[in-house]
């Protein structure tokens, strides 16, 4: 397996972000859902926090709302920015903001040059689709930084995740399909699959300045699949911490199992 291997430097140190944590639990104790179940949970919702205070930037563009969540935390950490946020099913939200403009369809299905300063824009994508497709076709339309999610490594989770590409392991939807179904799908062309290879890698190698995993603020000894945190099947950057240091670092403990690799990438 591919070493994963952060590319470019970062303006941040680990200090920087454990100190960081305090003032973000207190805009996390004021999160409109409290249960956020299928969506961002603390260690997401502080990497998104902190990153975004980083980059700074006027326009997000949102894909993939669920029940508004990551909506009410952009709209907390930016509240000058303008906000985009897309969903093919806008029915699950809870939360809503007459600031945000709202969109139920694809991210590729919207005329973006409503946008004039697409390279102060950041693009969240938490919609599980295919991430190296979206680097791709989004840096042709002049988009710079961007924000992936479901960054899954090699083996599970349900997209195919710059992560992967870095491990040349390629993505296999659909693993439980078998027999007829599946390959018509393969014939038609519509499985999402994805051969192991390394030309996806050195893409992006070439085209990112930067690609940056946030680190989680704990590790479990087992992962949200119920397999052991291994560090060579799930290389992760190193924890901000190994124990409970403080009583309100609990929730990171608590929630540690919803981390999944979330990254920051940015253009040339």
């Amino acid at each position: 397996m591919q070493e994963i291997r952060e590319l470019g430097e970062v303006s941040w140190t680990y200090d920087e972000i454990r100190n960081s944590i305090p003032d973000f639990l207190e805009i996390y104790k004021q999160k409109p859902i409290d249960d956020n179940q299928g969506g961002m949970k603390s260690p997401h919702m502080f990497a998104t926090w902190f990153l975004l205070k980083k980059i700074n930037p006027k326009n997000v563009i949102e894909s993939g709302v669920w029940k508004g969540q990551g909506t009410w935390l952009i709209e907390k950490t930016l509240p000058d920015a303008k906000i985009y946020s897309i969903d093919l099913n806008l029915s699950k939200r809870e939360y809503l903001s007459e600031k945000v403009m709202y969109f139920d369809t694809d991210f590729f299905n919207i005329d973006w040059s409503i946008i004039q300063e697409k390279e102060n824009t950041i693009l969240f994508f938490d919609d599980h689709q295919n991430a190296f497709e979206r680097i791709k076709k989004c840096k042709g339309l002049g988009f710079k930084y961007y924000l992936f999610e479901d960054n899954y490594p090699s083996g599970p989770g349900d997209c195919y995740s710059l992560k992967k590409a870095f491990q040349h392991a390629g993505f296999e939807p659909d693993s439980k399909e078998r027999g007829l179904s599946k390959i018509i799908k393969t014939l038609l062309g519509k499985t999402n699959r994805v051969a192991p290879n390394s030309k996806d890698a050195s893409y992006l190698k070439r085209v990112l300045e930067i690609y940056y995993e946030f680190p989680p603020v704990f590790i479990k000894k087992k992962t949200r699949w119920g397999d052991n945190w291994d560090g060579e099947i799930y290389p992760t950057p190193l924890p901000l911490y190994e124990e409970v240091e403080h009583d309100y670092l609990r929730v990171f403990r608590e929630e540690a199992d919803s981390y999944t690799w979330l990254c920051y990438a940015k253009i040339r």
